[in-house]
Order: C-alpha cells, then sequence, then structure tokens
C-alpha cells in the first residue's frame, strides 16, 4: 500500500439526508465538492457517516454519489463493515466497481465474536476485494478489541492498514510496534489523538470535527509533521475542548447543526438521530464564537 498516497486528514464525512431519511444526493454531492480540495482524503459511510444505520442500498448511492466528485481528486475509502460477512463483501464489491481506493470494516458488531470468527471475517473479505482492505478497531460499538498480536495477524494475511477509534493511545502504540510489515497503513480514529498519533508515526487522521474546520485540523497535522509540536499541543488541546461543545459519543446531529453556520446545506440527520433544538443551535453558534472558530 502507499502509504503517502493515504496520509494526511480525512474527515469522517456526515451524510445529508431528506426529512424522509433518504440518502439528499444533491445535498451530498455539493459537499464532497466543499471539502476535496481542503483534505488530503475522505473516510466515508463511517459512524459519522451514518453507514451502520443504512441499507445496504442507501450505502451504494453513497459511495456512487462521492466517487462520482471525488474520484481522481482524493483517496477516499469506504467503511463498507456490516454485522454479517455477506454484505461487507457486497458493498466491497461495489466499492471497487465505482473506483474507491481503500475500503475499510469495523469488525462485525452486536455478537461477541470470538478472535477466530474476526480472523476468517477479514479473510474472506480481503480474498473478495482486489481493493487494500483496513481494518476498522472501534470497540465500544463493536463488542470487539483487535489487540496488537491480532493485528499482526491479519496483517500477514493481506490486511493493509488499521484505523483504529478505540481512544486508546498506548494500543494504537502497540499496533505499531508489533506490524512492521511494509506499507501498512496506520491512521488514527479521532482528532483527539492526532499529536501523540503522529508523533508516534501515523500516517494520518480520520476526523470529525474536520467536516467543519478541516483547516483547524490540518494545521495541527502539519505542524506535528514539521515539528511544530508547541502550536502542535496548544491546537491540540483546544481541539480537545471542543468536545464539550460537539458533545460525547458520536456528535452526528452537531455537523448537521453547524455546517449551515459556515454555508453549507447538510440536510438532516436520519433517524434515530434527531436535529439540535433551536436552543441548542444558539448554544453551539456561541461557544463557537467564543472559541473563534466562527464568527459571530
Amino acid at each position: 500500500m502507499d502509504v503517502k498516497k493515504f496520509s494526511g486528514v480525512y474527515p469522517a464525512v456526515i451524510t445529508p439526508f431528506t426529512e424522509e431519511g433518504k440518502v439528499d444526493v444533491g445535498k451530498l454531492t455539493d459537499y464532497i465538492a466543499y471539502l476535496v480540495d481542503k483534505v488530503d482524503g475522505l473516510f466515508v459511510g463511517g459512524s459519522y457517516g451514518s453507514g451502520p444505520i443504512m441499507t445496504v442500498s442507501e450505502r451504494k448511492t453513497v459511495a456512487e454519489t462521492v466517487m462520482k466528485v471525488a474520484k481522481g481528486k482524493v483517496p477516499v475509502i469506504f467503511m463498507i463493515g456490516c454485522t454479517d460477512t455477506n454484505s461487507t463483501i457486497e458493498l466491497a464489491k461495489h466499492a471497487e466497481s465505482v473506483g474507491a481506493d481503500a475500503v475499510a470494516a469495523v469488525t462485525p458488531c452486536y455478537y461477541r465474536h470470538t478472535k477466530d470468527v474476526i480472523i476468517q471475517y477479514y479473510k474472506d473479505l480481503i480474498a473478495a476485494t482486489s481493493l487494500p482492505v483496513i481494518a476498522y478497531n472501534n470497540p465500544k460499538y463493536s463488542n470487539f478489541c483487535i489487540t496488537g498480536d491480532l493485528l499482526k495477524e491479519l496483517a500477514d494475511i493481506g490486511l493493509q492498514g488499521v484505523k483504529d477509534s478505540s481512544a486508546d493511545i498506548a494500543l494504537f502504540y502497540d499496533y505499531m510496534a508489533k506490524v512492521d510489515n511494509d506499507g501498512f497503513l496506520f491512521l488514527i480514529g479521532s482528532q483527539t489523538h492526532l499529536v501523540p498519533a503522529v508523533v508516534g508515526g501515523a500516517h494520518g487522521v480520520v476526523s470529525g470535527l474536520s467536516n467543519a474546520f478541516p483547516g483547524f485540523i490540518k494545521e495541527i497535522y502539519e505542524n506535528c509533521k514539521s515539528g511544530n509540536f508547541q502550536k502542535a499541543r496548544d491546537m491540540q488541546l483546544k481541539a480537545n475542548l471542543l468536545r464539550s461543545v460537539t458533545g460525547d459519543g458520536i456528535p452526528v446531529p452537531f455537523y448537521h447543526a453547524v455546517l449551515p453556520m459556515l454555508g453549507v446545506d447538510i440536510g438532516v440527520p436520519k433517524k434515530p438521530f434527531l436535529p439540535r433544538s433551536e436552543a441548542e443551535v444558539e448554544r453551539i453558534r456561541k461557544a463557537l464564537v467564543e472559541t473563534q472558530m466562527i464568527i459571530g
């Protein structure tokens, strides 16, 4: 895998929906056009992108729409993981057919699977597509944590990268210590750990905050890469402080509230997510003005 091609800042792309809960193709098209010249790549259909609450058909619509805009401009990684192997493979093959650059698959969620199940899941997926396959480690939501030893096993059977959303920097360092396979891609799954991850050797970050503030996240990343660690640290602390504004967990509705403040119509979140109330939107606006993320 060409890690230079896949290095940098990837927004965990938000998916816009209509009031009826359908993918809003027009707004998604406009949003991808807005993002592509501001970031290094796109991570599509993951937690922020509402992938787990979309049908396979809806996820294909998102993939087709994104690639019409982004193909050849920035690398695009599609999160195609499902609760079952066959749907995951179906989405991987579709992503390959529309020109995706790589696919990422979260470990199959809900059930508490054993290690042999996880190995077979990735083995089947790797055999089914010629695209690079990236493991998406998100133990809080998938009920399974990929260890450093297991990641090494998976790398030896053809896995080509990891996106780690465990929020455990020690685990991420263990990944980098144990997997020495040539061209293996290491992505940290949150801007909250960007500085320690990149200093330790991460190739890039998949960031929720870069949906709204891509320049801010890119500046942290670039300061790390250039050795300007004091500036990177100061910006990292600000990025982490902003988590008190976005809200805990995976704050998808936050971005539906904030992007219109930046002139981007991103539609509404898909139920069961609910739009933020007018009072909450105003609280967010004031907090972003106070932190100088937007102009009042």
